[in-house]
């Protein structure tokens, strides 16, 4: 059988060469062993894999058998998948989120169908679309909003109302029928949508929705959202009008003035003239024979701004809503769904607040030398208040920087580590607002002083002994020498290494991360290199050949901490994990069972 990636690569190319195309026989290359193997390559790494799911068992002990296996109840159409395990998370309103935790058997299967349906469908989807696809992020969405919607008067804040618990299985299934000629394919996304999910020792039918947790929903839920991307590109093209907006009268007559002024040489007049111009637009806002209509969308949250009237952005609503209820069986949520009037006001979007610029003293030269407003108009992103002072609130008592009491008792590497990435992990995401220096920088202050007092509790020293034994030496921002800053040194094959809190610029970045949430922390080489491993069918332990499987550790810190206590002898299986650097071992089915035993 050829490989998946060439499949892969093939299916891709006919979808981008004809989006009519219409695509058949893709039940059969579920029996290629290749999909599957390049599958597990891509999901092994997530530390979910080790929560069990309703049959009890998790990633560890995989085996190419599994596959062999999973490939015959295919063949002979006896596959049904598990019910997922259902648990919940909480939502930022208090209330909580259903997730569905499926078996790895299912996960496997997947991650397979995933793959086609991705490369099938990416090449149609609409370019106003940035949830779940490659290469694309909240970072991309809002970098969209800041180039593509200058002028907005008014924005259209987009919530659907329980998005993947409402998906309607049979609209769905029939979409995927346009463009998917294979029942056997449909009948499998059919098992999975249909298949329930587990609780108080219950099976309960799946009536409609995607679960939330499943691999194949987020493309499945884009794949049903797409007629609605569709929709608003046709919406767009009946609704804008006009190549621009007409002058402004009162603009128009003070720039008479102000050359009749400087005709008769009487310039301060024409400087009085030239500042009351600037702050007054030069082109009509109320021109109603210029509309403009811009949308995106991310998962199931979506904006459409609008240059043109209320009535306009009230109608456009009304269409949206229409279109959810009689053709997708889906609901605005309107309480969230809100129309904000961005002259006065700022809408949020994705953690951010959008605002819209409006500064009359700032004057640049464009492209071909005019003198221009260039700030007036444009987006504005911004870090909200609220963010940071709800980020804030666990490190202090009483309005003053605290030691974060659960963080007393670890490692002191380990608490700078945390300290560490939740500071990088707030600017990464965060980098794009216009205000990110001033937010973060209080928000540093506040973070790093809890992190001394966390240290100094645990040691229970002072916060400058703390500077004293921990601090590194670091070059300051301005070349005036250096001042320190909380870290360590480690060792690693090269060399030492040295990592301390984050010591880098806070500033305002242009730039989309396009993996900011995605496909962060995936090595591509390294799942390669453990599909070799176990191609290689050998025991790392024993170098035995016989019922090779796979041993999966949540995080490999943890059975290094678990055996690096005074008193206890390290196991082989340990010292070979944490030398080879891996989360997995390929071990026979021997080696395993001793493992598990605690030998």
């Amino acid at each position: 059988m050829q490989k998946a990636k060439i499949i892969l690569k093939v299916l891709n190319q006919k979808s981008q060469n004809d989006e009519n195309y219409k695509f058949n026989r893709l039940y059969r290359n579920l029996y290629n062993k290749d999909f599957y193997l390049n599958a597990y390559s891509r999901i092994y790494h997530k530390e979910g894999n080790m929560t069990k799911g309703v049959d009890n068992k998790t990633i560890d002990g995989f085996k190419l058998e599994m596959i062999d296996n999973l490939i015959e109840k295919l063949k002979n159409e006896k596959y049904y998948p598990k019910p997922v395990r259902r648990t919940y998370i909480p939502k930022k309103n208090g209330k909580k989120r259903p997730l569905g935790i499926p078996s790895f058997e299912d996960k496997l299967l997947q991650e397979v169908v995933r793959q086609i349906l991705e490369v099938i469908y990416e090449p149609t989807f609409s370019d106003n679309s940035h949830g779940f696809r490659p290469n694309r992020s909240c970072h991309t969405a809002l970098m969209q909003i800041k180039k593509k919607c200058s002028g907005t008067n008014w924005i259209i804040e987009g919530d659907i109302s329980k998005c993947f618990d409402t998906i309607d299985h049979t609209i769905l299934l029939n979409i995927l029928s346009e463009k998917i000629k294979d029942g056997r394919f449909i009948e499998l996304i059919r098992r999975f949508l249909k298949a329930g999910f587990f609780e108080f020792k219950k099976v309960y039918n799946s009536l409609s929705g995607c679960p939330q947790g499943s691999l194949i929903s987020p493309i499945l839920s884009n794949i049903y959202l797409n007629k609605f991307d569709k929709f608003m590109d046709k919406l767009i093209k009946e609704t804008d009008k006009g190549k621009k907006k007409k002058a402004s009268l009162e603009y128009d007559r003070l720039v008479s003035k102000r050359v009749y002024a400087e005709r008769r040489g009487e310039y301060n007049l024409a400087n009085k003239i030239r500042r009351e111009m600037r702050r007054i637009p030069s082109q009509d806002e109320m021109d109603n024979n210029f509309i403009r209509v811009k949308y995106l969308r991310y998962c199931d949250d979506f904006v459409i701004c609008v240059i043109g009237s209320k009535e306009l952005a009230i109608k456009i609503k009304n269409k949206v809503s229409d279109f959810f209820i009689k053709e997708l069986k889906l609901e605005l949520n309107y309480e969230k769904t809100l129309i904000t009037n961005l002259r006065t006001e700022k809408a949020n979007f994705l953690g951010y607040k959008i605002a819209k610029a409006n500064d009359n003293t700032k004057i640049t030269k464009n492209t071909v030398g005019i003198k221009t407003r260039s700030v007036n108009g444009k987006i504005q992103l911004l870090v909200p208040t609220k963010v940071i002072n709800k980020k804030i609130k666990p490190f202090t008592t009483n309005g003053k920087p605290n030691a974060f009491t659960p963080r007393v008792n670890l490692p002191v590497e380990d608490i700078i580590n945390q300290f560490n990435a939740e500071m990088r992990g707030l600017y990464n995401y965060y980098c794009l607002a216009s205000n990110v220096s001033t937010k973060l920088y209080k928000f540093k202050y506040y973070h790093y002083t809890s992190l001394l007092r966390t240290i100094a509790r645990k040691e229970k020293s002072s916060v400058r002994k703390v500077i004293a034994k921990y601090g590194i030496d670091v070059p300051r921002k301005d070349g005036t020498g250096t001042r320190k800053v909380i870290g360590f040194r480690y060792q690693i094959k090269s060399g030492t290494k040295t990592m301390t809190y984050f010591n880098d610029s806070i500033k305002k970045t242009d730039y989309a991360q396009k993996n900011v949430i995605e496909t962060f922390g995936i090595n591509i080489t390294e799942n390669s290199k453990l599909i070799v491993r176990i191609n290689a069918n050998t025991c790392e332990l024993c170098g035995s050949n016989n019922n090779i499987e796979v041993h999966h550790v949540r995080k490999l810190k943890d059975i290094k901490n678990k055996y690096s206590k005074r008193g206890k002898v390290i196991p082989k299986w340990v010292l070979t994990m944490s030398k080879m650097n891996r989360k997995t071992l390929i071990v026979c089915e021997k080696c395993h069972n001793k493992i598990h035993s605690g030998n």
